[in-house]
This record gives C-alpha cells, structure tokens and sequence, in this order.
C-alpha cells in the first residue's frame, strides 16, 4: 500500500508531467505560427516584386520590347 507521501510525491509528479506537455504543446505553437509569418512575408515580398515587374513590362512600349529583346541576342 502507499504512504501519504508517496501518493502526494505521485500526484506532484502527474501534474508536473501534465504542465510540461501543455508547455511543450505552446511552444511548438509558437513556433509553428513564427513559421507560418515568416513563409507568407516571404511570399507577399514575392508578389509585391512580381507585380511592379509585371506592370514594368506591361508598360513597355513595342519598340521598348524589341530594344530589349535584340539585346539577349549573342553577338
């Protein structure tokens, strides 16, 4: 049978493990949100750069175009 101060000494040790895995569980949260920032500030400062060049190109004028185009050619 258990003294007193083994099932106490028990419960301390539950309710450390219980607090631990809800500690863990926030942080893997927080890191995982953290994450998540970062990824979609990369890909809205991707879309912001792909639009301005988008509307760069679009206001090219035809010769503008060619100017550009006879300049990939090799020499």
């Amino acid at each position: 049978m258990f003294t007193w101060p083994e099932i106490i000494l028990l419960v301390l040790k539950l309710v450390n493990n219980l607090m631990s895995e809800a500690h863990d569980a926030k942080s893997f949260q927080a890191g995982t949100d953290a994450e998540i920032a970062k990824v979609s500030a990369s890909i809205l400062t991707k879309t912001a750069a792909m639009k301005t060049l988008k509307d760069q190109i679009n206001a090219l004028t035809s010769d503008a175009v060619d100017a550009q185009l006879a300049g990939l050619e090799p020499k």
